[in-house]
């Protein structure tokens, strides 16, 4: 029996595993359950053995299953690093990129990025996607993405290009501005937010003074550019990231309010899985993306 292993088949595995269910992997993965599932069936006829017991309610790994696990992350970055450096000859960046970054982040910026990119270097293919979670890079099979810190502890490595905060505002027309001197004032005004909020409310700061506001807005929106919209509209104070609210201030359609308080700064990553996995075209796409986002060239 041919005991060579699939590495797509040993993904599936993986992830099965990290996921807990079938139908969760499949999202991770982004293939249908079916497909996950055959993927699985076919590695465990390869190797003659059964890796996953399943119930109606729950599964968990074999004895054997235990021993490939234990061993899956290793073989995949393996054949992940060897996949990063084919198709570089010479120095010259070539091949494809497959990267994720926040929806907002994404939407704004990187239309303009990618395309100075790959003018730049037409050898390379992108794809990138806007997600707001943390991927799982080795998992998802992403060469690196683009995250607001603090980053917990990992093997990754990370690159710092920017930081980000929020600033408080509104429609220059919203009755009750004028009376606002602290952050505590907003608590009796209408404020929107975003559907999944900053645990603990909104973080803010002023120089040292430091607060957690327990804001509840009555209106919750699940992105930022919907938050936006919906203060231009006059429904309330929003936080915004800096990236959108300047443009709207800067032609007069909204206002800062309590114009010395803002969110925490929180830096910008880029991430990726290891020191070793950084090939010609990911490292040449690091340092364009940093030198969009540098501060001076906004």
């Amino acid at each position: 029996m041919d005991k060579e292993l699939d590495l797509a088949a040993l993904r599936a595995f993986r992830s099965v595993l990290r996921e807990g269910s079938f139908a969760a992997a499949a999202l991770a993965l982004r293939v249908p359950k079916s497909t996950l599932s055959k993927r699985l069936a076919d590695l465990e006829a390869q190797l003659g053995v059964r890796l996953i017991e399943r119930t109606t309610r729950h599964l968990r790994p074999t004895r054997e299953g235990e021993v490939l696990a234990s061993r899956a992350d290793r073989l995949l970055e393996a054949a992940e690093d060897i996949r990063r450096v084919l198709g570089e000859s010479g120095g010259q960046p070539k091949g494809h990129l497959r990267l994720a970054m926040p929806q907002v982040l994404g939407n704004l910026v990187m239309g303009r990025i990618a395309a100075d990119f790959r003018r730049l270097h037409p050898e390379v293919t992108l794809e990138i996607h806007f997600l707001d979670r943390a991927p799982d890079l080795l998992e998802e099979g992403f060469d690196g993405c683009v995250r607001l810190g603090p980053l917990e502890d990992s093997t990754q490595v990370a690159r710092r290009l920017s930081h980000g905060l929020a600033l408080l505002v509104a429609h220059p027309d919203l009755p009750g501005l004028s009376r606002l001197t602290h952050p505590q004032d907003l608590l009796a005004m209408p404020l929107i937010g975003l559907a999944m909020p900053w645990p603990g409310g909104w973080p803010l700061e002023n120089g040292d003074e430091q607060l957690d506001l327990p804001v509840d807005p009555p209106l919750r929106l699940g992105s930022q550019l919907a938050v936006r919209d919906a203060a231009l509209a006059g429904a309330g104070i929003a936080a915004l990231p800096t990236l959108i609210a300047l443009p709207e201030l800067e032609a007069g359609r909204l206002v800062r309010v309590l114009p010395g308080w803002t969110t925490r700064r929180k830096e910008l990553y880029f991430v990726y899985p290891s020191a070793q996995s950084v090939t010609a075209r990911l490292r040449l796409f690091i340092e364009h993306l940093a030198a969009a986002m540098a501060p001076d060239a906004r």
